[in-house]
């Protein structure tokens, strides 16, 4: 039996291809680090405006899709 899996804001971001998977992963490991937001992580790295990841992480919340 399948079960749904979490999508994450990071993952969201990379299959937009608004970030590689090099800046992903250098993301988290800021954030982790750090222990802010993945989204502040993005942007405190240089990868993508403030602004820009304010207004995906808006179209993110409101995501009603289940990809199977």
């Amino acid at each position: 039996m399948e079960t749904l899996q979490t999508f994450r804001f990071g993952d969201f971001l990379l299959e937009k291809k608004l970030i590689t998977e090099g800046e992903l992963l250098d993301a988290l490991a800021h954030h982790w680090a750090a222990g802010c937001k993945i989204g502040e992580a993005v942007a405190q790295k240089g990868y993508m405006p403030a602004g820009e990841i304010e207004r995906l992480a808006s179209e993110f919340e409101n995501l009603n899709t289940v990809y199977v």
